[in-house]
């Protein structure tokens, strides 16, 4: 275990003890007054001064770097705001955050387990920032009978905004994985050629959402999808897909693979292949590192990828006021987390995107909360990209719909944003 994590983990253990502290002194719910409105009963999890959020992540297993990096970094920013007094909400009183996690191992039966923990053991006001589309979708149910709100989701899942009427109290974040591979497909279009396209994706539910944006924007257009293969979720090698793609010599690539290191493999096995297609990387594969990481000599295509956050180490942002903020926070609080890691990025913007709604909210009840949410109309979430809108009340897609397309520059070393035309 690494001092971060150790870290991390000993800061549950104090939440735990505040939270036994609380029941010990038998604090009956509160109630809180807004300005101009009766006195309310709040919901569990909140208090006149505390409010309690809940998380559940992969902090073990094949996805602990995304798990450690984003927890790091919402423990960050609860630190930050905590050291400053708390968050004002609403109805005019200021509370202290108590964040309580749990680890998941990305498994969704334990992400059910944990999440159950946090309402009925931990009593928290609302969940956030949970990843994985299987897991949140296997928890969906329960929270909507519970009415206790999952939202700000880490999955690309349409499934979790689409029905905003069916499933009130759940909501994503990010752009859907079919508008990501729309956006690859819109250019490849808009290159006005004949064009032939490979796929590979996880045989899931993500990977089908991803073929049909792709497909559907490339449709009756001069560009055509070739071949298509798909992995399980228990592989970690994609040698062979990736070779019988390169067979089909496609002039571009759609790389659907969401784990950082095995997209690195994926990018290496190119450059063994000498195949050198014009190739996507979803988001949250298209860290720097993955592409520095890749040993694929000259044979490096051109890579594309989307983006709706800043990018806190690159030279184009590092004058940005949010990503200095942010770097100083991350170098006080969670000094050993990489900074510039995508979920540590992603963390942090969830964390603001929570705060922004909290304060937003005029009564201390879960109900009051989601009505902010949905109010919530703002382009000055931290880290989010400048040209982006989050938008809570647009009940068809996430809050956070549209993004940005970055180019990798050999030159540079890094990702810049692309003009698409």
């Amino acid at each position: 275990m690494n001092t971060a994590t150790s870290r991390l983990i000993t800061g549950i253990a104090a939440v735990g003890i505040a939270g036994l502290v609380l029941s010990a002194c038998s604090r009956p719910p509160s109630t809180g007054e807004g300005e101009g409105q009766g006195t309310v009963t709040a919901s569990p999890g909140i208090t006149d001064d505390t409010i309690r959020i809940g998380s559940s992540l992969p902090l073990s297993g094949p996805l602990s770097r995304n798990g450690e990096t984003q927890l790091a970094s919402m423990q960050a920013y609860v630190d930050a705001l905590n050291t400053d007094g708390g968050v004002t909400m609403g109805d005019g009183k200021t509370r202290e955050v108590e964040f309580v996690y749990y680890d998941d191992a990305y498994d969704p039966s334990r992400l059910v387990q944990n999440f159950q923990r946090l309402v009925d053991q931990d009593q928290v006001f609302a969940t956030y920032g949970m990843f994985g589309t299987a897991s949140n979708l296997a928890v969906m149910p329960t929270a909507n009978d519970l009415e206790v709100p999952q939202v700000f989701l880490g999955t690309g899942a349409a499934a979790f905004s689409e029905d905003r009427e069916a499933n009130p109290y759940t909501l994503g974040w990010w752009p859907t994985y079919q508008n990501e591979a729309a956006t690859f497909g819109e250019y490849l279009v808009s290159l006005d050629e004949p064009m032939t396209v490979a796929f590979l994706a996880q045989n899931d539910d993500q990977g089908e959402a991803y073929l049909e944006g792709l497909t559907s924007a490339i449709e009756g257009s001069q560009v055509e999808l070739v071949d298509q293969a798909s992995f399980s979720s228990t592989d970690t090698v994609y040698d062979s897909q990736v070779s019988a793609l390169a067979a089909s010599e496609a002039d571009a690539f759609f790389s659907g693979v969401n784990v950082p290191s095995a997209q690195t493999a994926v990018l290496e096995k190119l450059g063994d292949l000498q195949w050198s297609p014009v190739t996507y990387l979803p988001i949250v594969s298209a860290a720097p590192d993955v592409v520095r990481e890749a040993s694929a000599g000259d044979y490096l295509p051109d890579l594309y990828s989307g983006a709706f956050t800043k990018w806190p180490c690159s030279p184009a942002d590092e004058g940005d006021e949010d990503v200095q903020n942010y770097l100083d926070a991350m170098a006080e609080y969670s000094p050993d987390v990489e900074a510039c890691y995508i979920n540590t990025i992603f963390g942090w913007a969830m964390a603001d995107t929570l705060t922004k709604a909290l304060e937003a909210t005029q009564e201390p009840t879960r109900e009051s909360f989601m009505e902010a949410i949905a109010g919530l109309q703002t382009d000055e979430i931290s880290l989010m990209h400048d040209d982006l809108t989050f938008d809570g009340g647009d009940f068809g897609s996430p809050p956070i719909a549209d993004l940005a397309v970055r180019k990798w520059e050999p030159a540079d070393d890094d990702w810049t944003t692309a003009d698409l035309g």
